[in-house]
C-alpha cells in the first residue's frame, strides 16, 4: 500500500509538470500581435482584399534624440494583424487611397530620408511599385483621395517642412498630373481629407496653415467641399474645434465623414464627429471607455464588417506613440486585442 501511494504521488507530479507547460504554449499561440508603435502612418481599407492595410510612419528612439522611419506592411482582418513583407522606402506622412475601379491601393508623397517626396506608388502583390513623381508637389501630410465618380485622384495641401503648406489642387488620372485652375481654399497641411461617395464630394476639414519662424501654427476648423469644378466653403452652427492631424474616414453605410481626435490649442483630443454634408454631429466624447486622446490616430472604414478601425497615433513626446487597435460600430468603441 505504501509503495502504491508513493507511485500515485509521483505520477501526479509528472502530470502537473506536463500540464504546467501547456498554458504557456497556448497563451503564446493566442497572443494578440500588433504592429509596432507609430505616428505619421497610413491606414486604408482594401476593398479588393477586404482587409485593412497599414504601412509606414515613424517613432522616436533614444528619448527623442532621433526618429526611426518605417516601411513595414500589415493586414488587419477584423480579428488579428498579419505582418506582410516590408517594401519600398522608409517613409512617413504619405497618404493612401483605394482605387475601387482597378482594385488597388495607391500611395502619394510623404517624407523619406529627411526630405519631402513626390512619389506615386501602387501596391501590387503586397509590394510597392513606383509609377512616377509629381515633381511640382513633393509633400508630407497632404490630402489625397480617389474620386470614384470621375476616376481620378485628387491631392491638396501638404508640407515640405516646418511652417510651409501648399494651397493648390491637383488631379492625377493615372499617368499625368494636372493643376486645377480655380479659386482654392486656404493652404494647409495635416488636415482631414476624404471622398464622400454618396454625394460625389471631396471633403476637407481642419489642418494647419503656413506660419513663420516666430509665429504660432494656425489651426483651422473650416470645412470645404470640392465637386470637381470648384471648392465651396460649408457653414455650420457648431462642430469640432480647430485642430491639426485628426484621423478621418468615410462611412459609406451612413454616408458621413468620420473625424477622430487630433490636437488643438488645449492639447490632444479624443472626440469623435460625423459630417453629413450639412452639419456636424458629435458621436462620442473622450472617455476611459474609448481610445486615449491623440493626434495622427489613423482611421479606415471596413465596409464588409461596418466598422471604423483606428490604429496608433501620438499622445506625447518622446514616449507617447501608440499601437492600440480600436473599432467603432456606430454606437460604441471596442478595443481589439490587448
Amino acid at each position: 500500500m505504501g509503495r502504491m501511494r508513493r507511485f500515485r504521488i509521483s505520477a501526479a507530479l509528472v502530470v502537473v509538470a506536463v500540464w504546467s507547460a501547456l498554458p504557456a504554449f497556448s497563451t503564446a499561440r493566442a497572443q494578440f500581435v500588433a504592429p509596432p508603435k507609430r505616428a505619421h502612418h497610413a491606414l486604408v481599407y482594401d476593398g479588393h482584399g477586404q482587409r485593412g492595410l497599414l504601412t509606414g510612419g515613424n517613432s522616436p528612439v533614444a528619448r527623442g534624440e532621433s526618429v526611426t522611419s518605417l516601411n513595414d506592411l500589415w493586414a488587419f482582418d477584423g480579428t488579428r494583424w498579419s505582418a506582410l513583407r516590408s517594401s519600398g522606402l522608409q517613409v512617413w506622412g504619405m497618404r493612401l487611397a483605394f482605387d475601387s475601379r482597378r482594385g488597388r491601393i495607391v500611395s502619394f508623397g510623404g517624407n523619406s530620408n529627411r526630405r519631402a517626396i513626390s512619389d506615386v506608388r501602387v501596391l501590387e502583390n503586397d509590394v510597392w511599385t513606383t509609377l512616377g513623381q509629381h515633381s511640382d508637389m513633393p509633400a508630407a501630410d497632404a490630402g489625397f483621395v480617389y474620386d470614384s465618380r470621375r476616376d481620378r485622384f485628387i491631392a491638396f495641401g501638404g508640407s515640405v517642412g516646418d511652417g510651409s503648406a501648399y494651397g493648390d489642387t491637383w488631379e492625377f488620372a493615372g499617368s499625368t498630373w494636372a493643376k486645377v485652375a480655380l479659386p482654392s481654399l486656404p493652404a494647409r497641411q495635416a488636415h482631414a481629407m476624404v471622398f464622400d461617395q454618396r454625394r460625389g464630394r471631396t471633403v476637407i476639414f481642419g489642418g494647419t496653415g503656413p506660419y513663420g519662424p516666430d509665429e504660432r501654427p494656425p489651426r483651422l476648423g473650416d470645412v470645404w467641399e470640392f465637386d470637381g469644378r470648384r471648392w465651396s466653403a460649408r457653414q455650420f452652427a457648431s462642430g469640432p474645434s480647430p485642430r491639426t492631424s485628426p484621423g478621418a474616414a468615410y462611412d459609406s453605410k451612413r454616408g458621413v465623414t468620420v473625424v477622430f481626435g487630433g490636437v488643438d490649442a488645449g492639447g490632444f483630443l479624443g472626440d469623435l464627429w460625423a459630417w453629413n454634408g450639412t452639419e456636424w454631429r458629435k458621436l462620442a466624447d473622450a472617455s476611459s471607455a474609448g481610445p486615449a486622446p491623440r493626434a495622427m490616430g489613423q482611421l479606415a472604414y471596413d465596409q464588409r464588417r461596418d466598422r471604423v478601425v483606428l490604429f496608433g497615433g501620438r499622445k506625447g513626446w518622446p514616449d507617447g506613440d501608440l499601437n492600440d487597435t480600436w473599432e467603432w460600430d456606430g454606437a460604441t468603441w471596442r478595443r481589439i486585442g490587448n
